[in-house]
């Protein structure tokens, strides 16, 4: 898992005056408008500083989102904005936007997640064949859960901005408003229970300790597989800047502390807000913290 191949092909064309590159996904679905990856992209007059922003689940979250590559972008940052599989334009015919990773089993599940993050890494290649010097990753909401698995596998990826987001499925699977489709599909086909959860989960601490390598992922439930807690030991606290939504009903206060804990409790800001007003109040907010925390040396 997260070991595909990834010598692709990239094309570039333009759409609506924004420059879009796209290429084949290099773990394909087996679904011509799933496998066809996509991202906008934002240049800056700094050609060796990028930043990929990776959007959150559902379907009334990206256009509002592009505020943050067109804020980076005039700051010096050339922004990468993919669209994520099964998201937007990428969704199966008759599906929903965002839905294919609330909804199925955790083997299917670990394998929409691995193509996620295959291609967020594919990302970073193009950024680095194009000649970037510093690379970053920005990740809202579920994006910030994909981010965390890029960053804790690619080194080349120099800090994180994580946006109202977490960790343990746990806690998200049975406590996030968010994920209802998810247990309910569960309870439906009894493929899993809070009790059947509890119990997986408790060699989840075990599991982590144990995690040196990709080629251990083999030996875990498919669940703990996309789960960002699993991977964010390998995140250094000082590369990281955490936002947290005080009154976030999509990611679960457990969910968010989880994480944030397990990365090495990194400088975090507290947002006077919930999941979805986090950017409707936030937004220059968490633009500029973001900026200030990448201009670091």
């Amino acid at each position: 898992m997260y070991l595909a191949k990834r010598d692709v092909e990239y094309f570039t064309r333009t759409e609506d005056k924004i420059e879009i590159i796209e290429f084949k996904s290099p773990v394909p679905s087996g679904i011509e408008r799933v496998d066809r990856a996509k991202a906008l992209l934002f240049k800056s007059n700094n050609s060796k500083k990028g930043i990929v922003f990776i959007h959150g689940t559902g379907q009334r979250n990206f256009d509002h989102l592009k505020y943050y590559p067109l804020i980076f972008s005039k700051s010096g940052y050339t922004t990468l904005m993919p669209v994520l599989p099964y998201h937007f334009e990428r969704t199966p015919e008759g599906q929903k936007s965002g839905l294919s990773f609330i909804k199925g089993t955790d083997k299917q599940l670990a394998k929409r997640f691995d193509q996620a993050v295959t291609e967020i890494l594919t990302w970073v290649d193009y950024l680095e064949r194009m000649g970037f010097k510093e690379i970053n990753i920005m990740g809202f909401s579920f994006g910030g859960m994909i981010a965390t698995i890029s960053m804790a596998i690619d080194k080349r990826i120099r800090k994180g901005s994580f946006v109202v987001t977490g960790g343990n499925y746990e806690y998200i699977t049975w406590h996030s408003i968010a994920t209802k489709v998810l247990r309910v599909n569960y309870e439906e086909n009894k493929l899993c229970t809070p009790l059947i959860c509890n119990i997986k989960h408790r060699i989840f601490e075990r599991m982590i300790e144990e995690f040196n390598d990709l080629k251990d992922l083999e030996k875990m439930h498919p669940c703990f597989t996309y789960d960002p807690s699993i991977f964010a030991k390998f995140i250094k606290p000082e590369n990281v800047i955490f936002f947290e939504a005080l009154f976030d009903l999509f990611i679960p206060k457990k969910s968010s502390k989880d994480l944030w804990e397990r990365m090495g409790r990194p400088h975090k800001y507290r947002l006077f807000s919930g999941h979805l007003t986090s950017h409707l109040f936030f937004r220059r907010y968490i633009a500029g913290k973001t900026l200030e925390f990448f201009k670091e040396e």
